[in-house]
């Protein structure tokens, strides 16, 4: 049989001597290119050149948002999740946008308190959770960066600084116990399922 030929397509069969002759009624054969449509194999039910049936093109993938971390000193961080701290001031910029997990470093600011007192909106809600307000070297809460601008109207921007933008605080309690990073990191696989229910 020659190659690319099914059987029963060849053009010619064996002579008495082994060598081809022609088909009886002429050299024309369905697999030759010079024959009429009309004589081809019929392909109803298929369409294409291949002859398969088409098929629909499969849906996109949803992709889970990626998740970051920052580590900011206490109180800050309690202030971001629960005192209504919209603006993390940063002397750079990130191009990261979406789910942003709030760590509280091992570290605080001793003069924190008293800033954090005097912008907060509510008073009452100063240093509560006691949970959250201890928390060092914690994942205490989930934010949203939604933009980094340079004029943001916050009362807590500082001027001439990057203001992050956050949204949608979310308290993580009890906090998760995690050993923070310098600049933006990514959170441990652990740390991300455990917060899978408010991402």
């Amino acid at each position: 049989m020659h190659p690319g030929h099914e059987a029963g397509c060849c053009p010619y069969v064996q002579g008495s001597a082994g060598s081809p002759r022609p088909a009886p009624g002429g050299p024309v054969s369905a697999c030759h290119p010079s024959q009429s449509s009309s004589a081809r194999p019929s392909s109803i039910g298929h369409t294409g050149n291949s002859g398969t049936p088409p098929t629909a093109p499969r849906p996109p993938r949803s992709r889970q948002p990626a998740v970051k971390a920052v580590t900011l000193h206490q109180p800050w961080a309690w202030a971001t999740v629960y005192g209504g701290k919209d603006v993390e001031n940063r002397r750079w910029r990130t191009s990261h946008r979406g789910p942003l997990l709030i760590h509280a470093a091992k570290g605080a600011d001793p003069d924190g308190p008293a800033a954090v007192l005097k912008t907060i909106a509510d008073p009452e809600l100063f240093a509560h959770p006691r949970s959250a307000w201890e928390a060092r070297e914690a994942i205490i809460g989930l934010v949203f960066l939604a933009d980094v601008l340079t004029d943001s109207p916050s009362p807590w921007a500082i001027p001439g600084w990057y203001h992050w933008v956050f949204e949608f605080p979310s308290p993580i309690d009890p906090p998760i116990p995690q050993r923070g990073r310098p600049g933006l990191w990514t959170p441990p696989d652990t740390a991300v399922r455990a917060v899978q229910d408010i991402l």
